[in-house]
């Protein structure tokens, strides 16, 4: 079994025998169809996980406590999942992937499993929280997150000294970004987190997908090249006339038919100008704010260990150029404790793609974690 490395290097696992709401408005399909896409992304990556892993054996007597905790106005319902012990217990906070999602309750019980203490929460608007997700950019969720930092700092049963995150995908982004706010935590984990903006990841995604239908490289490129002229117009207003005009002369190319069945709607009618600033669904935010996130800042600013873990077969995310970027930026910083680990024939969500363990969540993720979390916080895990 791969063994992870630690102090800033980049290991591959051994080889052994995976924004979005809805929208309104006649002129704006183009908008409603790509948040459509994320969503249904995000259901059949996020929405397995639960239903197919099977739940850790919690060792002990462990407990699992229904808590609730504040962010301003917004009142958030989780379960805190308590190793057994009279000792003071590290902690994590679980931050969500993209879409509505609950408490996550596999993640928390591996980690009570190991003696971590953890966190698992509904995100606002789902389950028992309060609020709506789909109103404000998804970089205000780190705020839910740390809200449950501080809960957690208010608990006899908690080391405030060792308190970290842990996230997957779009929590990926929220955990270094977290750490980057806040001197509380003490680790992180990001888990399948690009270190490219939301917009890049989803015309990746985009580019994959007519890959795997056998569209030339050649056509890929330029579709690809089109679309990001478009969504850099939506976002900024500017280049009306270049993302029109290619437009119009896309529908006479020989991968129009493939990508006008895209779910984005890239050739549904392109808003004028004028258009741009009527609130349509979460046309605002994606591609006003949330497309354009950068997390290399965020990067920069990490303090503390961290662990960034990826799966080879994963569709959704550059794999190799987030570890580049990560790889770089962190090298290039004072932080040099950490590690990043990709692991081979496993998806986006950290399941095998292949062998008889196809569709199970990778052993060698988890154990990973569970060395790393041992050599971070010390003792048997």
């Amino acid at each position: 079994m791969s063994k992870a490395r630690v102090r800033g290097q980049v290991s591959q696992a051994g080889n052994r025998n995976g924004i979005v709401s809805d929208s309104r408005g006649a002129s704006c399909h183009f908008v409603m169809a790509l948040q459509a896409t994320l969503l249904v992304c995000v259901v059949l990556i996020f929405g397995g996980c639960g239903g197919q892993a099977e739940t850790p054996a919690v060792k002990g007597d462990a407990t699992e406590e229904a808590v609730r905790f504040s962010n301003g106005d917004i009142n958030l319902a989780g379960t805190l999942v308590l190793p057994a012990g009279p000792q003071r217990h590290p902690a994590v906070v679980l931050f969500h992937g993209s879409g509505p999602q609950s408490r996550d309750l596999f993640t928390a019980r591996w980690f009570a499993t190991h003696g971590v203490a953890a966190l698992a929460y509904d995100k606002r608007g789902v389950g028992e929280s309060s609020g709506d997700f789909k109103k404000v950019p998804f970089m205000d969720l780190c705020d839910d997150g740390l809200a449950g930092i501080a809960y957690l700092k208010s608990r006899k049963e908690i080391d405030p000294q060792h308190i970290g995150v842990w996230g997957l995908s779009q929590g990926g982004w929220l955990g270094p970004l977290a750490a980057s706010r806040s001197s509380d935590i003490s680790f992180v984990i990001a888990v399948s987190g690009p270190a490219v903006s939301p917009g890049e990841q989803m015309l990746f995604y985009y580019a994959e997908e007519l890959r795997t239908r056998g569209v030339p490289e050649s056509d890929v490129l330029e579709a690809t090249a089109l679309r990001r002229d478009v969504w850099n117009y939506m976002g900024s207003g500017k280049g009306y006339e270049q993302a029109r005009d290619g437009l119009d002369q896309g529908r006479s190319k020989r991968w129009y038919k493939e990508v006008k069945t895209q779910q984005d709607g890239l050739f549904d009618p392109l808003p004028a100008p004028s258009e741009l600033s009527k609130p349509v669904g979460r046309s605002l935010l994606w591609f006003g704010q949330e497309a354009k996130y950068d997390p290399v800042p965020a990067l920069k600013a990490l303090r503390v260990p961290a662990l960034f873990l990826f799966g080879d077969q994963d569709r959704l995310v550059q794999v190799k150029e987030s570890v580049d970027i990560i790889r770089q930026t962190l090298t290039g910083s004072s932080n040099k404790d950490f590690t990043i680990q990709v692991f081979p024939q496993v998806d986006h969500g950290m399941y095998l793609t292949s062998g008889d363990g196809a569709g199970s969540v990778d052993p060698e993720y988890l154990e990973t974690m569970r060395k790393w979390l041992s050599a971070k916080l010390g003792g048997p895990r």
